[in-house]
């Protein structure tokens, strides 16, 4: 028996074996892809509610940050909000020290771009599912058309062909995600350094002690 017959009748056989756990895979992308859609119009709403009117440098202007009140401070969206907290109880603890602040915002930093991780991966690996949820069924296509079972064959390239609109379609969808998520990243990454910045200022031109800290760059 020939070597080469029997490799090929074991690819197609693990392809056909990998057709479960793909059809599986392609049912997780549609729910992540819901999910991260969901999770960004309820995070959309709360945004512009929070942020209606709002300006940071206005808000700076109106007193510095470290002496602000508590309902001042409500004035801030979330992130920003908890930074300010963060920065005050690391400043109790004395903590904001060598480097200390800028340890802090880097965390922060660190924080609002882990949400870009799931969306990114997704539009790659939904179009990826996708395309291998096509390219099993085309197989078993080929191989009920040598056979001569067009009926069979019709079906497996229905399968083949949802399989490719639906990565694509989630892909897509993680795409305008990520877009809309990278956007809002760079937006709080910009307000976050310009906070701490101020923040920086003000411990500098305090009499040097165990709440001093260095200027962020």
């Amino acid at each position: 028996m020939s070597l080469l017959p029997l490799l090929e009748n074991g690819l197609f056989a693990l392809g056909q074996v990998l057709r479960f756990p793909i059809m599986v895979l392609l049912w997780v992308c549609v729910g992540a892809a819901l999910f991260m859609a969901g999770h960004a119009a309820v995070e959309l709403v709360a945004r512009q509610r929070e942020r209606r009117s709002f300006d940071i440098k206005g808000w700076l202007q109106s007193g510095p940050v470290l002496e602000a009140s508590d309902a001042r401070l409500g004035e801030l969206p979330a992130l920003l909000r908890r930074l300010a907290a963060d920065v005050k109880t690391g400043r109790r603890a004395g903590a904001l020290d060598h480097g200390g602040l800028e340890h802090l915002l880097l965390e922060r930093e660190e924080q609002v771009r882990h949400t870009l991780l799931a969306p990114r991966v997704l539009v790659k690996v939904g179009p990826s599912i996708g395309l291998i949820g096509t390219l099993i069924p085309m197989g078993a296509s080929l191989a009920s058309l040598a056979s001569g079972n067009l009926e069979v064959m019709a079906g497996q390239m229905v399968v083949a062909f949802t399989s490719t609109i639906v990565g694509l379609t989630t892909g897509t969808l993680a795409y305008v995600v990520a877009s809309t998520r990278q956007a809002w990243a760079t937006e709080a990454v910009r307000e976050q350094r310009f906070l701490v910045e101020r923040i920086a200022t003000e411990l500098e031109t305090q009499p040097a002690g165990p709440h001093s800290a260095l200027r962020v760059d």
